[in-house]
């Protein structure tokens, strides 16, 4: 896998510092390897590749270090592409191409159709606003270090208004409290990694895209948040990334689909315990509770 990754950004000059750093964290927090690697051609990789889920997770990952090249490189994405097409493939690589043009407004039109549907909160299917509202301000009551003040908490501490009117937030908001992300562009990418690892590639690797083109290289609109580049260049960015994909690797299940507002009164070290979900190192981007 590693050598797979190295081998198709060593062209351009590259890997750049940024996807150096990446490769090294990948190395280190997730493979617990060296930087020993043997040079792979896209057949070699095939050949070493072979079971689908590694070969998914990988692919994912080369789209996720394209993206990391700046200013953008041509041979590049014609040296991935084609590790990418040895591994069966991958839809999103249209986004790679959009970017590569500088085509914004197609950026959002592909992700648009790549995109997952938006996970909503089991609990609150069908509840009005108003209603909506009222079970999240409830959160305030639940005990001290518990899911649900966790997350009460997290909206207080980033004065964020409650999302009554776009209910898919609460399930993205409480998947942050119990992976310990604070809702910074570092965090942001390192929950949206870690969604992944614990999908096995399966899932969220449209959030992940989203997150990369958003806050690395700043082509994706979101309303209230104002774009970013080169995010994982920021110090210790890559690091926590990394340190997200091995976490996520070890945890037991999607915990952004749970229904979360029932479990709001759980504590939530046993809550993470349960879920297996490695206790966040507290820093900048991260929480305990």
């Amino acid at each position: 896998m590693l050598s797979t990754l190295t081998s198709a950004t060593a062209v351009d000059g590259g890997p750049t510092d940024e996807q150096r750093r990446l490769l090294d964290a990948i190395a280190q927090h997730v493979l617990e390897l060296g930087d020993d690697t043997t040079t792979l051609d896209p057949a070699g990789a095939a050949a070493a590749l072979v079971d689908p889920g590694e070969r998914r997770l990988v692919i994912e990952a080369l789209i996720t270090l394209e993206l990391l090249r700046h200013p953008v490189s041509a041979p590049l994405a014609e040296q991935v592409d084609s590790y990418i097409v040895a591994l069966g493939g991958a839809e999103e690589q249209v986004l790679v191409q959009d970017y590569l043009t500088d085509a914004r407004e197609q950026v959002a039109l592909d992700w648009a159709r790549l995109r997952e549907a938006s996970q909503e909160e089991p609990g609150i299917g069908g509840r009005g606003e108003t209603e909506i509202a009222e079970r999240l301000r409830a959160l305030a009551a639940c005990p001290p270090g518990s899911a649900g003040r966790s997350f009460h908490d997290f909206y207080e501490r980033h004065g964020f208004p409650l999302p009554t009117d776009n209910p898919s937030l609460i399930s993205h908001d409480f998947a942050h409290v119990l992976a310990g992300y604070e809702a910074t562009p570092e965090g942001e990418l390192a929950l949206q990694a870690m969604l992944v690892a614990a999908t096995g590639g399966a899932a969220h690797f449209s959030g992940l895209l989203a997150s990369l083109l958003l806050f690395e290289v700043g082509m994706l609109p979101f309303p209230d948040i104002e774009p970013k580049s080169a995010v994982l260049a920021r110090p210790g960015a890559a690091a926590l990334f990394a340190e997200a994909v091995a976490r996520g690797a070890a945890a037991g299940c999607d915990f952004q689909s749970l229904d979360h507002l029932a479990l709001a009164d759980r504590d939530l070290a046993e809550l993470r315990t349960e879920l297996r979900i490695p206790t966040p190192v507290p820093g900048p981007s991260t929480f305990v509770h």
